[in-house]
């Protein structure tokens, strides 16, 4: 079975797109946008339905080339994955709305925050985990070059992948590909040019992420001239789907004082 790339909805329904004229409707419900991390998929946040208000729209971020999404050509660049994805997206965004990225996730995150925020259509807050901020980056090492032993062993470094796929070569090969795609979108990410957001942000973190160190990731309070609020639990780079009900718990309350706020 093949699957179409593009924006899913957590919840199952069919998507709606956004009316030009919602005179006389009910108020529009809230949307949380999901992007997923590197070698990852919109599956990756299904666990966090069940522990985020049920009037939310839950959507997620699918990039072309995952495992499910055969014969797609996968984005390469942070540019085409932001073409391919803010098309899909804006008109979906028929309300308020928030956006949360993990990892790769992130940096698309906030980039997609950015241009909507460009374009008259600000999010509310913006979510980044797992990831180092553009100034923090440096020269990151070319991992989308690596051999096939290299990006192996790193998958087993950053945690994520259950054992028993390393043993299955067929299953191993289709995920190395994916991942090696991702992250030359991560490698050769620069941040795009632009003023920083004016939304609040906040910043997650696991405390043993061999990949963010906790000091580098509070720098994307440089990114916006709104507050910044920082959290982490305990694990590493994939703490988050470790900890779904209070990570989740997490993302509603800051949602929630940031909406607050602003009545």
């Amino acid at each position: 079975m093949v699957f179409e790339p593009g924006v899913k909805d957590l919840r199952l329904r069919p998507p709606t797109v956004a009316s030009a004229d919602r005179s006389g409707a009910d108020p529009a419900p809230f949307s949380l946008v999901f992007a997923h991390h590197a070698g990852g998929s919109a599956a990756a946040f299904a666990p966090f339905v069940r522990c985020l208000p049920a009037e939310w729209n839950l959507l997620s971020v699918d990039l072309p080339g995952r495992m499910m999404t055969t014969g797609q050509r996968a984005c390469r660049t942070s540019t085409e994955a932001l073409d391919f994805v803010l098309p899909r997206l804006r008109p979906l965004l028929n309300g308020p709305f928030a956006v949360f990225g993990h990892s790769m996730g992130a940096l698309l995150a906030f980039e997609a925050a950015r241009a909507l925020s460009q374009e008259g259509m600000p999010p509310v807050w913006v979510g980044l985990s797992g990831a180092a901020p553009p100034q923090s980056r440096g020269d990151r090492a070319q991992r989308h070059e690596w051999p096939r032993e290299q990006l192996t062993a790193f998958m087993r470094r950053l945690g994520g992948t259950p054992e028993p796929v390393f043993e299955m070569p067929d299953v191993l090969d289709e995920m190395i590909q994916v991942l090696r795609g991702d992250l030359a979108i991560v490698d050769t990410y620069r941040a795009h040019p632009g003023p920083p957001l004016r939304v609040p942000v906040s910043v997650f973190t696991g405390q043993d992420d061999p990949a963010v160190p906790a000091e580098a990731a509070a720098r994307w309070s440089e990114h916006t001239t709104a507050r910044t609020t920082t959290r982490s639990w305990p694990g590493g780079h994939f703490y988050l789907f470790d900890r779904v009900e209070a990570v989740g718990s997490a993302i509603r309350e800051e949602i929630h004082a940031v909406r607050r706020a602003v009545r």
